[in-house]
């Protein structure tokens, strides 16, 4: 006779980048146990590899390719899974901004909020005549660039891989038909303020922020926590 059958029940969400609804389930006890695994090791290429199989195991929806989507879309995914399948309480270490000591911090998910720009763009204007259109990393992305380990490298890897099109008056230039050093050139070629409107690119995207006042168990005094970096939720 063959053990009984648990139905998991399933939720919806919205994609932050194109608003579209997908659905997913709870992570079972397989999968938390990848998740433990990974947030003990404080690896962050074994954490985006236990992101990576959780994501692909509990979206539902068809058709959904995580690698394509960008990253901070899988980031609210995860954190929506993480809270139908845990529960809404997270413990995080907070750091007290007066005497520099860590102390434990229960987090409610339900209380992490979408901080958008207003002025996000992804046009890049370099002069009259040219211009980079940019998108948004993605998993793979993230991926790539866990592979560097010079920052500087990182930075180009990025951009790089985040450039949609380049393009002049007469011609639109497609990043896939040139090589890696022939795209690094360009971007060195690049003037300061150029480089500075992407770098606002990125520091421009959608992106999950917790913001709250509380009391400093060292200090007795009022704090701000401000939490804004996925791995800022794993303590």
């Amino acid at each position: 006779m063959p053990l009984p059958t648990i139905n998991t029940p399933t939720y919806t969400t919205k994609l932050i980048s194109s608003d579209k609804e997908i659905t997913f389930r709870p992570f079972l006890v397989k999968e938390e146990k990848v998740l433990l695994l990974a947030v003990e090791s404080k690896d962050k290429k074994q954490m985006s590899r236990a992101i990576e199989t959780i994501l692909k195991n509990c979206i539902q929806t068809k058709g959904v390719n995580i690698e394509q989507l960008p990253a901070f879309d899988l980031e609210y995914i995860f954190m929506k899974i993480r809270q139908k399948s845990m529960g809404e309480e997270i413990q995080v270490k907070i750091t007290c901004p007066e005497t520099n000591n860590k102390f434990d911090y229960s987090l409610n998910l339900e209380e992490i909020k979408i901080e958008r720009d207003e002025n996000f763009t992804n046009k890049i204007e370099i002069n009259d005549e040219v211009g980079i259109l940019m998108k948004y990393p993605t998993f793979n992305t993230s991926q790539l660039i866990m592979e560097e380990e010079s920052n500087i490298k990182k930075i180009f890897k990025i951009i790089i891989n985040c450039i949609d099109s380049i393009y002049d008056k007469t011609t639109t230039y497609n990043p896939k038909e040139y090589s890696e050093k022939e795209l690094v050139e360009f971007i060195e070629s690049l003037p300061q303020g150029a480089f500075e409107k992407i770098n606002k690119f990125y520091e421009s995207f959608p992106k999950m922020v917790y913001e709250k006042e509380i009391t400093s168990p060292f200090t007795n005094n009022p704090m701000k926590v401000r939490l804004d970096s996925f791995m800022d939720f794993f303590g």
